[in-house]
């Protein structure tokens, strides 16, 4: 058994794979994270926009209560593009790690066999979810009868900030515990060629004894990814490009898009340190002993950071 590894030490090795292969991992992000951090941004614009040309200047164009099909078409390019981006990146860091040769054709082929698996499994996975948030929903509303059936008034004198995140706050910790638990699945999925329930529960088999290592890396790279969505929204805000000079809405945008950059690296990073994370725990859990009949000693990196086999 490998010995206990933090956070830390997966970001580590996860960089080395990242930096031995820039080109090909920089090409992928530019392919499909890239386009998907600009597109959270843009997509109120371009939403404004088909709502005035289409809608307001010609109503009869779409009926009431119709669906904007550009939300839908976003919908669509955000599912395609971000399991495209992971299924790519997952499939290169594992296969770079087991010194594997690997270009951007072969990772872009595993689109083919991975796509339809990784999209069951997520909505399995959002299903589970969704129907523990129904039965806790039909919980919350017998309690509040039940409480004005016996004139009992809960959190008496509280605000009602404090009563909805009261209320949401067990959500947030079931959330929260499904995806430590879950947070291989992706990995798993693309690797092990399976699909739905099975790699959820694989996950949370795997990933007992290195949940805090999980919980740490959702945690580290949210908030980092929710500092970049602010300073975007905060240079986005009031923006008016007939009011402004040239210059300052040039740098604005300049800074727009270096924070999409940002944002995209931050996403690359969490896919190579999950991959990184499931490695280690394969060997954790003494399988890659019995898949490659050899003894695994580390994450297969020499000091110079040139990637090596398992050994």
């Amino acid at each position: 058994m490998t010995p206990k590894k933090s956070l830390w030490n997966f970001i580590s090795e996860s960089q080395l794979i990242l930096k031995a292969h820039a080109r090909h991992f920089h090409i992928l992000s530019l392919i499909f994270l890239y386009p998907l951090s600009l597109s959270l941004l843009l997509f109120p614009t371009i939403s404004n926009l088909f709502d005035y040309f289409f809608t307001q200047n010609s109503p009869s164009l779409l009926p009431p209560q119709t669906i904007n099909p550009i939300f839908l078409l976003y919908s669509l390019f955000l599912l395609v593009s971000s399991n495209c981006g992971i299924i790519t990146i997952i499939y290169s860091v594992f296969h770079f790690s087991h010194d594997e040769p690997v270009n951007l054709l072969s990772a872009i082929k595993s689109i083919s066999t991975s796509f339809l698996p990784l999209l069951a499994t997520s909505i399995v996975s959002q299903l589970i979810f969704f129907f523990i948030s129904f039965f806790y929903g039909l919980l919350l509303i017998l309690l509040i009868h039940g409480a004005k059936l016996f004139h009992l008034t809960l959190l008496p004198h509280s605000s009602p900030f404090i009563i909805g995140f009261l209320i949401a706050l067990p959500m947030i910790v079931v959330q929260t515990y499904l995806e430590v638990n879950w947070i291989l699945a992706s990995v798993i999925v693309v690797v092990e060629s399976c699909w739905g329930i099975k790699p959820l529960r694989r996950s949370a088999k795997l990933i007992k004894g290195m949940k805090g290592v999980a919980l740490s890396c959702i945690f580290l790279y949210g908030f980092l990814g929710l500092i970049v969505i602010w300073n975007l929204l905060y240079l986005t805000r009031g923006q008016d490009g007939f009011t402004e000079s040239w210059f300052a809405a040039g740098l604005k945008w300049v800074l727009i898009l270096l924070f999409c950059y940002t944002q995209t690296i931050v996403m690359l990073a969490k896919i190579a340190v999950t991959t990184v994370l499931y490695i280690y725990c394969k060997a954790n859990n003494v399988e890659i002993v019995e898949e490659f009949g050899k003894e695994y000693v580390s994450l297969p990196f020499h000091d110079d950071g040139k990637v090596s086999q398992v050994v």
